[in-house]
Parts: C-alpha cells; sequence; structure tokens
C-alpha cells in the first residue's frame, strides 16, 4: 500500500471513528518507547515520528506493536484495514495474548498440549474463549445449553481441568469419555466394565494431572463409594489408569492404559474421598463405629498380599470431609470444623486390614479451627508459581476463603475471606475466580469472586447473577451438585437421566 494516496483512499472506505480510533491507538504505541527494540527505534528519525501512520509501517513492525495491544484493540484494530487485519492474525501477536492472559492467572492454566504446536487460529480461539469467559460469566443468560442421555441408574461424572473432557463413571464400573467441544458430543468406552459380582455400585473419580508433562495427561482411579450398608461379596480393586491425549484439534481424543490394581476391601465402611498425586494414593474412610482415619498407599507397591502403606487418625470428634495430598509427603485433611495438615510418615508394608483404631490421635503439623461456623471443602489447585497449594473453602456463614499452604515445610499457611452471600444463597462449586451456587433451592446462580482482601474485612460482597433455564430451575441440593469448569466457564449438572451442559462464553465476531 502506498502513501499517501491510499491511504486517503482507506480513510474514505472505512468507518471514520475506526481510522481516528486506529490512528490515536497507534500514536500512544509509538511514543511508548520501551514497547519497541531499541534498533527500530533508532531506525527512525525523532522528528518524523508524528508524521508516521500505521499503514506506512512494514508488518513485522506492526506485530511488535500489536504484541502488545490489548485484546479488544486488537479486535478493533482488525477492523480498519486488510494490513492490520493481516497482521493481527499472525502467531507472534497471538503467542504473545496466550502468555499475557497466563500471566493474569494466581492459578495454574495452560492448553492441552504445548504452545508452539497450536496455529494462529487456535491460539486465539483458546485466548477468546477464557477472555469471554470471564466476561459474561458477569452476564445473567447463558450463551448454550446442551443435554446427553445417558441411560444409567447410577454414574457419577468428573470434568477434566480445561472443561473439554466429560468423565462419566458408570455402575457396571466403566469409564465414558465425552468431548464437549465436539458438536454431537459422542462417547467414548474409556476403561470397560468391571467382573462385579455385588451387582450395581456406585463408582467415583479422581484424577492427577501430571503438571510435568506439556501434553494433557493424568492419573486416574475409578473407585466404588457405597459400601456402607452391607459387606461386599470378594474384592472391590482400586484401579489406577494412565490416560493421554491423542491427536490434535477436533481429532483429539483421549486413551487410557491401564497401570496397576490392588484390593482395598473393608466392610461395613464408606470411602468419603479419594486423593491421587504421583505414587501417592490416600483415602479417607468412614467406618459404622463413627470414626474416620486416612490411608495413606504406596499405590505401585501394594498388591493382594501386602499394603505398602502408613495410616494417619484424626481426632474423635472431627466430622469427616475430605483429604488432599500436598507436595513434601505431606496432607491436608479436612473436616466440619477444622482444616489439619499432617506429615506422611514413613511407610511399611502390612497387611491388607483394616487397621486398630488407637486411643491417641496422630501428631498435627498445622490446623485451622473455625470457630465461626462449619468449613466445607469445595475445591484445591495448585498456584501458578507452584510454590503453593490453594484450598478454596466455604463456611456455613456463606464466608469464601483460600488457604494457602506453601510447599516449604517451613512457611505457615496463610488464609485470606474473599466475601460473603447471603441466607438465600447456598454454594455448590467454588473456584479462584468463580463460583457457582443456588437460590432457595430452585435457581442456579453464577457468583464473580471477589479480590482477596485482609482476612479482619467481612464486608465484600459478591457479583451474583441467575441462570434462568427451564431445564435447571428444579435442581435441588439433594441431586449430585453441578460441575464448573473455571477455565471456559462451562457448567455440568444432572436432572434424571440427562446430563446438562451450559456454556457461558462465546467466541467474539471476528
Amino acid at each position: 500500500m502506498s502513501f499517501p494516496s491510499d491511504f486517503q483512499k482507506l480513510q474514505k472506505d472505512t468507518p471514520s471513528s475506526l481510522l481516528r480510533y486506529a490512528n490515536w491507538r497507534f500514536d500512544q504505541l509509538l511514543n511508548a518507547d520501551h514497547w519497541l527494540p531499541s534498533s527500530l527505534i533508532d531506525a527512525w528519525p525523532w522528528k518524523a515520528k508524528s508524521q508516521l501512520r500505521f499503514s506506512a509501517l512494514p508488518s513485522e513492525v506492526l506485530a511488535e506493536i500489536l504484541k502488545h495491544v490489548h485484546w479488544r484493540d486488537l479486535l478493533m484494530m482488525r477492523q480498519v484495514c486488510k494490513q492490520l487485519n493481516d497482521v493481527s492474525r499472525t502467531r507472534a501477536v497471538w503467542t504473545s495474548q496466550y502468555q499475557s492472559y497466563l500471566a493474569e492467572k494466581e492459578f495454574r492454566l495452560a492448553a492441552e498440549e504445548p504452545n508452539d504446536l497450536y496455529s494462529s487460529a487456535e491460539l486465539e480461539s483458546w485466548v477468546l474463549q477464557r477472555r469471554s469467559a470471564d466476561k459474561e460469566w458477569e452476564i445473567t443468560n447463558p450463551v448454550r445449553e446442551r443435554s446427553i442421555f445417558l441411560d444409567h441408574e447410577t454414574y457419577t461424572l468428573t470434568m477434566v481441568p480445561g472443561g473439554r473432557w466429560l468423565l462419566a463413571a458408570l455402575s457396571d464400573g466403566s469409564v465414558l469419555c465425552y468431548d464437549l467441544e465436539d458438536p454431537d458430543m459422542r462417547s467414548t468406552v474409556l476403561t470397560p466394565p468391571r467382573d462385579d459380582p455385588n451387582g450395581k455400585l456406585i463408582y467415583d473419580l479422581t484424577v492427577d494431572i501430571d503438571q510435568s508433562n506439556p501434553t494433557l495427561s493424568f492419573c486416574m482411579v475409578n473407585f466404588p463409594s457405597d459400601f456402607i450398608i452391607q459387606p461386599v461379596t470378594g474384592s472391590l480393586d482400586l484401579m489406577i489408569w494412565r490416560v493421554n491425549l491423542r491427536g490434535h484439534g477436533s481429532s483429539a481424543h483421549l486413551e487410557a492404559h491401564f497401570l496397576h490394581s490392588f484390593p482395598a476391601t473393608e466392610p461395613f465402611t464408606t470411602l468419603l474421598a479419594i486423593s491421587l498425586s504421583g505414587d501417592l494414593l490416600a483415602r479417607l474412610v468412614f467406618t459404622s463405629q463413627f470414626c474416620s482415619y486416612i490411608e495413606v498407599f504406596d499405590w505401585r507397591a501394594s498388591t493382594a498380599l501386602v499394603h505398602r502403606r502408613t495410616v494417619i487418625f484424626p481426632k474423635r470428634t472431627e466430622k469427616p470431609y475430605s483429604v488432599v495430598l500436598l507436595p513434601g509427603r505431606q496432607l491436608a485433611f479436612v473436616s466440619f470444623r477444622n482444616v489439619t495438615v499432617y506429615d506422611i510418615d514413613i511407610m511399611v508394608d502390612d497387611r491388607p486390614i483394616a487397621p486398630t483404631i488407637p486411643q491417641s490421635p496422630s501428631e498435627v503439623r498445622w490446623a485451622l479451627f473455625d470457630s465461626d461456623g462449619d468449613f466445607v471443602f469445595q475445591h484445591h489447585q495448585s498456584s501458578l508459581d507452584t510454590k503453593a497449594v490453594t484450598l478454596v473453602l466455604t463456611s456455613m456463614n456463606r464466608m469464601i476463603y483460600h488457604l494457602t499452604i506453601p510447599h516449604n515445610l517451613d512457611s505457615t499457611p496463610h488464609l485470606v475471606h474473599h466475601g460473603k452471600t447471603t441466607k438465600e444463597y447456598y454454594l455448590y462449586t467454588v473456584g479462584r475466580e468463580k463460583a457457582l451456587g443456588e437460590k432457595d433451592k430452585s435457581i442456579l446462580v453464577k457468583v464473580g469472586m471477589a479480590h482477596e482482601s485482609d482476612l479482619g474485612t467481612t464486608g465484600c460482597e459478591l457479583d451474583v447473577s441467575q441462570i434462568p433455564k427451564m431445564s435447571l430451575q428444579s435442581q435441588s441440593r439433594y441431586f449430585p451438585p453441578p460441575i464448573l469448569s473455571e477455565d471456559i466457564g462451562r457448567i455440568v449438572t444432572t436432572m434424571d437421566s440427562y446430563v446438562y451442559i451450559l456454556d457461558t462464553c462465546r467466541s467474539p465476531v471476528i
């Protein structure tokens, strides 16, 4: 494009407001010398700076400038002329936008594959989907609702971090996988049914994302979770699978490989929770005598004859809720009154039988006691800098807390609160920035989190908006709680034999 004759033609063919905006924004960027390499700045005569316009610059210079433009400005600028449109779609620009988005988040967030495997269009879609989710979370109406019919008596659902893959653990012990980015949401059998002499049980899933692998990979344990009423026949094995992402884009799929299993059957008990981290597997067991204990296994070394494990015994007065394995061979036990951190002792080979409950509880490394209300464990994830694990907690007085537990054993955990809801709201799923709840036992609501504030401040109000979809109006807290993918604002909930998927993000028109 020659200058100025072609630029004058562009002024005639393009809305004047866009041209004025682009020229003004360009002047701002051009005068921010630290945004450009010194080699480019030195090559331009200072007296000519004010006379330059975007259409006169080479594409590589424009790309360097657009790498630092706000994403909304970037989408507006591409409407100005063909040159800016082409440059705004280059891979260098969207790699910078991708990295900027990751840097804004306090929690770990990444694409399913190394970003050098993504095209510029795929990186743009990844960034804009998440930007839209952050923005649309404040708006009442969901963008899209879909449903899946599951013709099974019982099932439990787990969404893999990232929001694309939905896993369904069925009553026959098998696991189905749904690609929620697939328009047809077809299911594939991830793991086969079990040969179970006990009939149909309720199975649950726990996943452990391999953070060291740049491509999505995780271990998964499939376990029965409801044998408190009567003794079981034979053995009920804890089965561990390795699941890897295969393919790319629309052809991607998950593939599971069996790793190990070992029996861990204890009649008249309930498995309340399982946590998986590396070679460690921790399970929280509640007995018919109203006692609880935590078994931590080296699952690779545990067999039908020998369990390599250590056992942690909380106080009898604590009503158990959940358990989380932490880095540095630590474990967090969450009850309805406390959050307690224990050291994981040296494991020994032991007979595969239920442990004897001792008279005194295990030694505590650190404890948090809630004197105002009952804590309820909701969610945990590693922070972006990998220096700590953050547990997101809520209490019966509707307070939302973030408990940060450093990986450094000499550092003290830190508790802050992020706001409070009123009595008509019941929170189902709480994340680092988004939460999902219910109002008056009938209407699902989206909750925007308050900024981190001092623990002593209790006046933070949360931004709440309703989800007025008819299929979800009769949602009750007695149903399995809805699942939330914080990455893309995707909500998954169940009603009878249907699974409903609500997408709250939209891709901007580009």
